[in-house]
Order: C-alpha cells, then structure tokens, then sequence
C-alpha cells in the first residue's frame, strides 16, 4: 500500500465514522421524537405533596401591593377505573403574606376547605371530572361560615365578601368543585396523557376576567408545546404561552368606544374618544413550563404580566408561581 492509498484508506475511514455518528444522531433524535409518551399511571395507594408558592406584586395608583402565598395539600391515589382515577384531596394549609388587601378574605375563605377530605374521581390524564362526596364537604363549610367572619365582626362589609365567597363554593355543582376545590391539580393533568409528539403545537382559547373591571368580553390566545422529549428517561418538557386573542381585543376597543360615546353625550366629539381609546394599552404575556417525569407533571413554573395603562390609569401585575410534586415518605 502506497502512502497515498494510506491517506485515501484513513480518509474513508474517518468519513465513514462521520457517516455513522450522524446516523446515530439521526436515530436518537428520531427515537427521542417517536417515543411513546408514558402514560400517567401512579401507583394505586401512593400519596403525593403538592406544594405551591405564588408570588405577586401589582403596581397601582394608590401604592404597590405584594403577595405570598404558600399551598400545601396531599393527593393519594385511592383506585384505578376504566376511565381514569379515584383519589382523595386535601388542603393542609396555606400562609398568606403581604400587604394585599384582599389576603385577610383570602385566608378565611381557602380553611373553608382546609383539612377536609374531598373524595373525587378523574380521567385518564388525572383531571378531576367531579367531586364525589360533594354533600359532605359542603356541610364542613356551612359549619365554618360563622367562624370565617368572625375576625371580621367590626368590619361587616368585609364579613358579608367572606361570606359571599364561601357560598360561592358551597353553591357550585359536582363538575364545577371539581375545578375550583381541588386547587391545581387541573393544572398539572394538562401534561398528562398528552398523546403529542417532540414539537407538536396546540392552539386553544378561552374567557379571561377583564384586567378593567368593566363590561365586556376578552378572549385568550392559548399555544402548548412539547419542547424536549427524553426517550431513555421519559421526561417532557412543556411550555404554554397566553396572551390576548387580537380579534378579541378589537371588538372590546370597539365596545369601550361606544360606551364612552354615549355616557359622554354631545359633549364630547367622537375623534376624542376615538384618541382616548387608542392611547389604551392592555397586554398580556403568560409563560408557563411543565416538567413531566414518568408520566406525571413533577413541577410547574410561570410568570405571568399584566399591563393596562387607560384613562390617567397605570397598572402593571406580576405573578410568579411555582407548583412541586413529590412523593410523600
């Protein structure tokens, strides 16, 4: 063999190392991208700690206000039926910190529901669907309705909103509590059971409350997405991303023109409410990502801004929260 066959034999060995190396890594990414989701499937008589803290700090003519809020509940998961779980929820406590006027109200109404067992059944990706011993947790919380008020006895207005909240509670059917008793776990079934791929996208839509306070509807736009996908240990990644549906936003400028229109009467020419209306500023940037581990969402982070800026108004509100599960000792 000559010296150039040599070199002409090394560079055909190394190309064809190089060849394999990208198949290689063609192969994993496929594989990484292919793989099967793991289903969620706890096991049956596990206990799980779901620990939340909210962070929030809203900037307000009148002075900033903050808030912490910290969420500790147990789930277990009581059985397994053809069309998903049963398991039992229960809110160990919560601590509120800070100086937002409503925590006082907020402390009273979440021990409305503390230390009662709420027996529920889910679907498949471990969503609550209904609430199965409904009549009982509603009884706890008529029983506590007195002593929620009770610190706020020379405040009757405050007491009569406490009330009003707690009521609200009892007042919703089996469907509803599943949504609003058992705080997040709606939340983290979202990951769950997804049946999506590396880098498949879902688009959805829904009402949100009105940052003003005033009539109308506005809409969001909802973007989810699987971002990694590891096929040797299982573990998703996913993040969603909320802002305000733009079709949404221009049939509520339009409705906030007319309004002004006619509460102004003849006094006011229409090119200035026309002005006003278009020096609004009302935004919304929502991030939130799911880390999913063997099935099952193990941690949730988001940050969420709100900006509205609209007749001598500024208001800006920040929320942080993070959402853990680990499996109780």
């Amino acid at each position: 063999m000559t010296y150039s066959d040599f070199r002409t034999g090394t560079r055909s060995i190394r190309c064809g190392a190089a060849i394999i190396a990208l198949l290689s890594l063609a192969a994993t990414t496929v594989r990484a991208a292919d793989t099967v989701e793991r289903p969620y499937d706890p096991p049956i008589g596990s206990r799980w700690i779901i620990a939340s803290e909210t962070r929030t700090e809203d900037n307000r003519p009148e002075g900033p206000r903050s808030s912490q809020i910290s969420i500790r509940a147990e789930l277990t998961v009581e059985a397994k039926t053809p069309d998903g779980f049963r398991i039992t929820y229960v809110n160990r406590g919560a601590t509120f910190e800070g100086n937002d006027p409503m925590l006082p109200m907020m402390r009273s109404a979440m021990k409305a529901l503390q230390d009662v067992p709420l027996r529920a059944t889910t679907d498949r990706s471990g969503k609550p669907v209904r609430v199965d011993n409904l009549d009982e947790a509603k009884a706890a919380m008529r029983n506590m309705v007195g002593s929620l008020t009770e610190p706020f006895k020379d405040k009757p207005q405050v007491a009569a909103v406490v009330t009003q909240m707690v009521r609200g509670l009892i007042e919703v059917g089996p469907d509803q509590a599943a949504e609003a008793y058992i705080d997040d776990v709606p939340l983290l079934a979202r990951a769950q059971n997804t049946g999506m791929k590396l880098h498949d996208i879902r688009r959805s839509s829904r009402a949100l409350d009105n940052p003003l306070g005033a009539a109308g509807t506005l809409k969001s736009s909802d973007v989810f997405e699987m971002t990694e996908a590891d096929s040797t240990t299982g573990k998703r990644v996913f993040v969603n991303t909320t802002s305000y549906d733009m079709a949404s936003m221009k049939d509520f400028m339009q409705s906030m023109t007319k309004k002004l229109m006619a509460a102004a009467g003849s006094n006011v020419k229409a090119t200035e409410i026309d002005s006003l209306v278009k020096q609004m500023v009302l935004t919304l940037d929502d991030r939130a990502v799911f880390e999913v581990e063997d099935g099952m969402t193990r941690k949730v982070t988001g940050k969420t801004i709100t900006t509205v800026r609209a007749m001598g108004h500024n208001l800006q509100k920040s929320e942080e929260k993070t959402i853990t599960v680990t499996r109780a000792p």
